[in-house]
């Protein structure tokens, strides 16, 4: 047997047995339980280290905490926790549980979903706002408001605005939410976390690229939910090379080739690119091939972004500029 004198104890604190404990939560309303239901509960380790509930009582009487708000999965916890402060006489503060929040299946959220860290929702470009916006409204409402700046974040809530029921993590509504912060936010201030995006989780973009890139927000953040989707939009800009996709790169038979090519000789004689200046030529390329405006746009959009999809031809053709579209439709891969 091993020597009594050799085991080292833990400290338990002894819970009350009879009766019942009501905890006046702020959110969940009168929660009442039997005490039997608590048992005595390990205060200090047989280290001599203190648990949980001993550290966290300890410390919030301390620091002078009136309010602790927390999870609900923590309402145990607090009932443990009011039997330390009324045994060593402290003034108890106001407790308020929170419901949690659940995956769109109703499970519990946890490290092993997909998205659980702020860090997930940076590397695919959720914004800082954005999201905090969205968690605001989860579980809490103010009136019929949807979109909160940070100031109206701070003025507005309360403890009293927050649901009883746990939330489902919709990752369909974050994306919206930052597809609304994209469309409506200053571009100088869309733009400069474009460019910490890219710098943190993709390539940093350079000098030169980045100028025309911010010119071109206007539309590369059409129809765009992440600052992910601003990058892909915006590749074509940053290539030096263009690599076709092969798929499409099939689409460039003996008639596009000949698109390309009128197109080429009679864009050399625009002095400054605009809509206003490259409309005509487009449409006489139109008549002239006897196609239509996609006929027309397709080719030249994969032999200036190596693929069909994109931006549209006018606003691919200014954003790249005269000098960098005129080596592209000089690509020897065409020939």
């Amino acid at each position: 047997m091993d020597n009594p004198k050799e085991i080292k104890p833990v400290i338990r604190f002894k819970s009350k047995i009879e009766g019942n404990s009501v905890l006046k939560d702020l959110v969940q309303g009168d929660v009442e339980i039997e005490n039997s239901t608590i048992e005595d509960f390990i205060i200090l380790r047989n280290n001599g280290t203190p648990t949980y509930n001993l550290s966290a009582t300890v410390d919030d009487h301390q620091m002078g905490m009136t309010h602790i708000i927390r999870g609900d999965d923590h309402k145990i916890n607090t009932f443990k926790q009011i039997q330390i402060y009324k045994a060593m006489n402290w003034d108890l503060p106001f407790f308020a549980h929170i419901p949690l929040i659940h995956t769109i299946e109703g499970k519990k959220l946890s490290k092993r979903d997909n998205a659980s860290t702020l860090d997930d929702y940076s590397k695919i470009g959720i914004m800082p706002d954005a999201l905090r916006n969205y968690l605001l409204r989860l579980g809490w409402s103010y009136q019929d408001k949807e979109i909160f700046t940070l100031e109206e974040s701070i003025k507005f809530f309360n403890l009293e605005g927050i649901g009883k029921s746990p939330s489902k993590l919709d990752m369909s509504r974050i994306l919206s939410m930052n597809e609304h912060y994209i469309k409506n936010i200053n571009e100088n201030e869309l733009f400069n976390h474009l460019i910490n995006y890219c710098k943190s989780y993709k390539n940093e973009i350079k000098s030169d690229k980045a100028e025309r890139i911010k010119k071109s927000l206007t539309f590369l953040k059409n129809k765009a939910k992440t600052l992910e989707d601003i990058f892909s939009n915006s590749e074509y800009i940053m290539i030096e090379e263009v690599n076709f996709n092969k798929e499409d790169f099939k689409l460039i038979d003996d008639k596009a080739k000949k698109i390309i090519t009128d197109f080429t000789n009679q864009f050399f004689s625009i002095d400054k690119l605009s809509k206003e200046t490259l409309e005509p030529i487009i449409n006489n390329l139109i008549k002239s091939n006897d196609t239509n405006f996609k006929g027309v746009g397709q080719p030249l959009r994969i032999v200036l972004t190596g693929s069909k999809f994109g931006p549209g031809i006018y606003d691919i053709i200014i954003s790249l500029g005269k000098e960098e579209v005129t080596k592209r439709l000089n690509n020897k891969k065409l020939i």
